[in-house]
């Protein structure tokens, strides 16, 4: 027994120090790691705050890795003591409120906290800038020890209490954990209050041993909380390909009943022609071509709007991927609302060119959260056009701007901007769809060894979509694409004439 004592007495000589000290620097490197490969701030929080720990105690043990630059700079490093303590507390509770989703449970407690932590913060700049003008002065270490720390010991026996009554399953690893690393402090400082340094020496193995089993407390949490992680971005992925499916099944049901009804449509047309006589068949013949035109209308249709579904839904995708929940779920509640007036739209063969320009916008809103400097939509309307009273087929704009966004501005660098402008000239509306992207020269040289070339597949369609709503409704739109070379004002520029 008394030689177990011996090796806890000797810990700052016999290695057990350093090892621990080890212990806490390689915690501190494995959390980076994962809050590098995860975003989760509370991965960031613990590696910092492990690795604070592991500045104070490198003078502490014999012989340890960096000793001799402490020892080279002795009073800098003293000075340096009460303010990497301050930095390992607030570490820590940061790392708790991230941890145990504060924000979102205590909004309040965690606000007063902020303003807590930033006024200390303001606190020992003052006091730093004093000290360092004046060495003989302790102002630092002495509002740590008689200032900010029994007011932070208040906050946080308050905190403590209100953690208790939220519902999160690694709670009590967390303050278990912290409680463990304040009985090892208090029982230090109670045995070696007073005493000379060599009793504080002997002693020191109780706050290595709080240390030690706090961290391991908070790794065993946080591994914990990895597992709840994956087991919600699993669900949720099991979830969203449940609807890509349903999705699928609905666009196939949609395009067998299209084709039914096109096939009655053209039986009633030969039906009808072997019978009729010749004016009466031509004005049957045109009625139902008429609503052949229609249908078809209707099947273009049922193949874009999936195909924009996809690519929406495949964002998401790449949200869960990243592990950004938060924008994943902005992105699904914007998706959601664009859902509905893309499926009130499907029910028409022409909307107003006002609920498709509100269309595009909020597609060109789902598309900039996928890009961090975000793209901005620039709109200029002459106030006499009425765009209530502008008709044309529904989801006529979407391509254009899906390849403005895929083929234009998502290999650009910078500012990053669509235009629309829409303007009255000889009797007719004139409306342009620019963005100051690559251009589609060089967009081709990138996608050059894709299978698929979309942006043709968008535009055929577009061709035809236009094509059939000029017969059916007696009117002459049609759209010209130019390309912007210039290096200063590069580019793609799409202009319609309605």
């Amino acid at each position: 027994m008394s030689g177990v004592i011996k090796l806890f007495q000797d810990s700052n000589y016999n290695g057990l120090g350093f090892s621990i000290i080890s212990i806490l620097f390689y915690l501190s490197v494995y959390h980076f790691v994962l809050y590098v490969k995860n975003r989760d701030k509370f991965y960031l929080y613990y590696s910092f705050y492990a690795f604070s720990n592991v500045l104070l105690l490198v003078p502490i043990p014999d012989h340890v890795f960096f000793q001799n630059i402490f020892l080279a700079f002795p009073d800098f490093f003293i000075q340096l003591d009460s303010p990497l303590k301050f930095a390992g507390y607030s570490l820590f509770s940061y790392f708790a409120i991230e941890v145990l989703h504060l924000k979102s449970h205590l909004p309040k407690f965690v606000r007063f906290f902020k303003y807590f932590t930033f006024s200390c913060v303001g606190i020992y700049i003052v006091l730093g800038a004093l000290e360092y003008f004046k060495p003989d002065l302790t102002f630092l270490q002495s509002f740590f020890y008689f200032g900010y720390l029994p007011m932070y010991l208040i906050v946080m026996i308050y905190g403590l209490v209100l953690i208790f009554k939220i519902e999160e399953k690694i709670k009590s690893y967390i303050v278990i954990g912290f409680l463990f690393l304040g009985f090892g402090e208090v029982f230090l400082a109670f045995l070696t209050l007073g005493q000379a340094a060599e009793v504080m020496d002997q002693n020191f193995y109780l706050y290595y041993f709080g240390l030690l089993g706090a961290n391991l407390l908070f790794t065993y949490a946080l591994t914990i909380k990895q597992g709840e992680v994956y087991d919600e971005k699993l669900k949720f992925q099991e979830e969203l390909v449940l609807k890509m499916r349903e999705n699928e099944g609905l666009r196939e049901l949609l395009n067998q009943r299209l084709q039914s009804e096109l096939d009655l449509k053209e039986k009633q047309i030969i039906s009808l022609a072997a019978d009729a006589e010749i004016e009466r068949m031509a004005r049957v013949k045109a009625h139902y071509e008429r609503e052949i035109t229609k249908l078809h209308l209707q099947s273009l249709r049922s193949q874009m709007n999936p195909h924009f579904i996809f690519n929406a839904l495949n964002s998401i995708k790449v949200f869960l991927i990243e592990n950004d929940k938060d924008r994943a779920i902005l992105y699904l509640n914007r998706f959601s609302k664009l859902i509905r007036l893309v499926l009130e739209s499907s029910r028409k063969t022409k909307i107003s060119l006002g609920e498709e320009l509100e269309i595009a916008k909020l597609y060109q809103t789902l598309e900039s959260i996928r890009f961090e400097d975000g793209i901005e939509l620039k709109m200029e309307i002459d106030r006499d056009v009425r765009l209530n009273e502008i008709e044309l087929p529904p989801l006529l704009l979407q391509p254009f701007f899906e390849n403005a966004i895929w083929h234009g501005l998502m290999n650009k660098a910078g500012e990053k901007w669509i235009k629309v402008c829409l303007k009255k000239e000889n009797g007719a509306h004139v409306l342009s769809i620019r963005d100051n992207g690559i251009g589609r020269k060089a967009a081709q040289r990138i996608n050059s060894k894709r299978t698929m070339n979309k942006e043709s597949l968008g535009l055929s369609l577009s061709k035809d979509r236009l094509e059939l709503f000029n017969q059916n409704e007696s009117v002459n739109y049609h759209f010209e694409i130019i390309d912007h070379s210039n290096p200063n004002n590069s580019g793609t520029e799409v202009i319609f004439w309605i």
